[in-house]
């Protein structure tokens, strides 16, 4: 039986530690979210560690504690990915979450329920459960027990459900009646974004005594690097690097949150998703598509009837070249390319470094 180094970790936790944990999963936002719940649980006056798929190897922090580098965290703040879900068995979480569930990895799994069911493995343990009311591949999937709590964009019904709601004309991120901040203040922009706001405030909730400073930590988190970062304003066209968004899911989520016409970069290895999920929103918000990588013929058949030109670059710096005269004076110019970057850069850090080489070209 293999044994992933969360499992690992885990049996340790549970043997010697008894630190807190919270898992994180979903196929997107995971790391956002982890990344707000250690902000969060830090301004609070907490220990708390992000580990896990977000980079930093639980076992290398284990290590640390065992040499009295580092003391022992008062919270583990695991991001868990779909494979190691699969090799992990002793899911002893505190607070545990499944974000959302789209089309990923299908080269890897039989089909889409098989993947569904490994990210709600996670649920079978101890702890809180925290479930999203507005993705129905989480919440139809799992009985709504005690020790279940809920967030969506709609508004919060009692005190175990988190969500959002007007008040006097603003929009307010809540539990129940309580009111946290205003959506307008997180340094983050997109509905997807109040969305995992909710999730981090629900699995914080979870390990606190007191909700005090939950607002100032949500509020302190200034976003990750490839994930809709600005790059450069060049000739009124405003370039962004999405280069995380590795699934189709990611990329849908992106181009729902502008709200200016777009040139989209689109394109690598496609791990046999469904590029047609993204003709409403091409249709809708994107004057263009340029597809670069392996799969880029695939995707251009799935989107021949979503009545955008498409462009194709043998290369980033040709894409970049591309998108910018294609673009008109206040568009965006988006780099988010629904696939995985293998095909052409080391990885999606790469891709999103490569692109941002390109935009400064230009300038």
């Amino acid at each position: 039986l293999f044994r992933s180094d969360i499992e690992i970790f885990l049996r340790e936790n549970i043997s010697r530690f008894r630190a807190k944990v919270i898992a994180i999963t979903g196929t997107n936002g995971k790391s956002t979210v982890t990344r707000m719940v250690e902000k969060i649980l830090k301004s609070c006056g907490l220990d708390a560690v992000a580990v896990g798929n977000i980079g930093v190897p639980v076992l290398d922090v284990l290590t640390q504690i065992s040499k009295g580098d580092r003391a022992l965290p008062d919270v583990f703040v695991i991001e868990i990915s779909s494979f190691q879900i699969d090799t992990t068995y002793s899911f002893e979480f505190d607070a545990v979450v499944v974000l959302n569930i789209s089309e990923d990895h299908l080269d890897r799994y039989l089909n889409f329920e098989a993947y569904a069911a490994s990210k709600r493995r996670i649920y079978s343990g101890r702890g809180v459960r925290v479930v999203n009311r507005d993705d129905p591949m989480v919440y139809g999937a799992i009985s709504m027990l005690d020790s279940v709590v809920s967030f969506g964009l709609s508004r919060p019904n009692g005190d175990r459900e988190w969500g959002v709601d007007q008040v006097e004309g603003d929009q307010w991120l809540m539990c129940g009646e309580q009111k946290v901040c205003r959506s307008t203040e997180l340094k983050v922009s997109g509905s997807h974004n109040v969305s995992n706001a909710l999730a981090a405030l629900a699995l914080s909730s979870a390990v606190l005594v007191s909700r005090e400073g939950l607002a100032s930590g949500l509020l302190s988190y200034e976003g990750l690097d490839h994930r809709m970062q600005w790059v450069a304003d060049v000739g009124g066209i405003r370039f962004y690097n999405d280069s995380k968004a590795t699934n189709v899911g990611a990329t849908l989520a992106a181009i729902s949150g502008l709200s200016t016409p777009c040139v989209l970069i689109l394109g690598g290895e496609s791990k046999q998703q469904d590029f047609s999920l993204l003709i409403e929103a091409v249709r809708e918000k994107i004057r263009a598509v340029v597809l670069m990588g392996k799969d880029a013929p695939l995707i251009k058949y799935a989107l021949r009837d979503a009545g955008a030109q498409t462009y194709d670059a043998p290369s980033m710096i040709d894409a970049v070249r591309i998108s910018a005269e294609m673009a008109e004076y206040g568009d965006v110019v988006l780099l988010s390319p629904g696939c995985a970057s293998f095909d052409m850069f080391e990885s999606y850090a790469h891709r999103g470094d490569m692109f941002v080489d390109a935009v400064r070209s230009l300038s």
